[in-house]
């Protein structure tokens, strides 16, 4: 009698980690808009590549211009710059504040089993575990050498739910079949996240030696970057392949975002978007971007809709069939309906607030460099902010302007940037005076 009652209890659990979706995020570090085969023909993601025709592209999909930002909207939901954060984090800095409402956390008080794979990067204030992932295999800092995992100071910086382990193996493959791993000794009563965030392609670049060989005739620099992504993207197949193995595909939604534009100097690009990594400018904060999810997502559709990855809180969690806690400040709005319809939903412009801020509002955009001045784009007809518009849009400029003022209004002043793009310095009134797709 008693295995009688047992029974209809079990296959109710089941039933309910089955009504709740999957979700498994992918997030490539420093990728940029020409970092992938559907952008660009010189790039070998052949996994990718599938991925978005069977899902939906966001193609306007904001990020910060650095990686810690980034991952602090996305963890948290809100504007990085509430928590100075607005460089990649160093040292011993705190960086998100404990006790905050976190994405993970969300998601576990709503039954979902929380993972963290990859780079951390959001301070030393809380550790994934405290952040809600209840387990993390990956490293804390900046980077990694992808073959030894040491760190910048040369000390290991790779650990199993908080105890540092000495493994061999290339990071991305590492990264991919714990991942596998996850997902075949998964709790099948329990829906699950399990959020990747690869190094690559993240300096100091390393590839396996069969993939590198490849791509020797594209030349040193741009041989090893495509490289890199190519592993990458080796390493997404793996777990795609292991979600269809365990017969997940069905009811996982799979996201897959970059932390920021490609930094052109070290191989990768963001053509036909102006400039790349650590600038204000599209190619420094606007990445590749999909969503898949068979049968409810739209495949091979092209979103326009505006969306950030301060979104990603309130967007998650509405999959999940839940919501950020009553009370949480939160900065992104869901943008769930948007993708689940494939239409655009109006929606209030929101910032991108580093050193320099950018304003997104529809098809324009208004960045205000930290020395004052500011630069207004049409970017459904100008997406290379080659023309500045704020001299013949005197209007527009102002519109936008009084929408900036109130939306920075409660933020903190970032600090002065002292040194140029890419070493933590402000782009610079200069900066808005070029014209077309800037490399560096």
């Amino acid at each position: 009698m008693r295995l009688a009652c047992l029974i209809p209890l079990c296959f109710a659990l089941v039933l309910s980690a089955q009504t709740k979706p999957n979700i498994v995020l992918i997030v490539a570090d420093d990728l940029g808009w020409a970092g992938v085969g559907f952008h660009a023909k010189a790039m070998t993601t052949p996994r990718l590549d599938r991925l978005a025709k069977e899902g939906t592209e966001l193609g306007r999909f904001y990020v910060y211009p650095l990686c810690s930002p980034t991952r602090a909207a996305l963890l948290t939901g809100q504007t990085p710059r509430r928590f100075n954060i607005v460089s990649a984090l160093h040292g011993r800095a705190l960086g998100v504040p404990a006790g905050l409402p976190t994405l993970p956390a969300t998601l576990k008080a709503a039954g979902y089993r929380t993972s963290l794979i990859g780079k951390w990067h959001v301070g030393k204030a809380m550790s994934p575990q405290q952040s809600g992932f209840e387990h993390f295999y990956g490293f804390l800092n900046a980077e990694i050498d992808y073959n030894t995992h040491t760190g910048m100071s040369g000390a290991v910086d790779w650990q199993r739910d908080g105890k540092t382990l000495n493994e061999e193996g290339y990071s991305t493959y590492l990264m991919a079949d714990d991942a596998v791993r996850q997902l075949k000794a998964r709790d099948k009563t329990k829906p699950f996240f399990l959020q990747i965030n690869f190094n690559a392609a993240h300096t100091p670049l390393s590839a396996p030696a069969d993939i590198l060989a490849k791509h020797k005739s594209e030349g040193e620099k741009l041989g090893l970057y495509n490289a890199v992504v190519e592993a990458m993207d080796t390493g997404i197949g793996r777990v795609i392949d292991a979600l269809d193995a365990e017969g997940l595909r069905a009811n996982t939604v799979v996201i897959f975002i970059s932390d920021n534009g490609a930094a052109p100097r070290l191989g990768g690009s963001n053509l036909p978007l102006r400039s790349g990594k650590d600038t204000i400018f599209e190619g420094g904060i606007r990445t590749p971007a999909i969503v898949r999810w068979p049968g409810k997502v739209a495949a091979g559709a092209v979103l326009a809709q505006p969306i950030s990855v301060q979104d990603l809180y309130a967007t998650i969690t509405a999959i999940a069939g839940t919501a950020p806690p009553s009370g949480a400040r939160i900065d992104g709005v869901n943008q769930w309906p948007a993708i689940l319809g494939n239409k655009l939903i109006p929606r209030e412009p929101f910032i991108v607030a580093s050193y320099d801020i950018a304003l997104v509002d529809g098809d324009w955009k208004l960045i205000e460099l930290q020395a004052g001045e500011r630069l207004l784009y049409n970017l459904k007809d100008d997406p290379s902010e080659a023309s500045n518009l704020a001299k013949s849009k005197p209007e527009m400029l102002a519109r936008l302007g009084a929408k900036l003022d109130v939306l920075k209004k409660d933020l903190p002043a970032a600090p002065i940037r002292t040194a140029g793009p890419g070493s933590g310095g402000s782009s610079g009134s200069g900066a808005g005076s070029g014209r077309g797709p800037q490399k560096r």
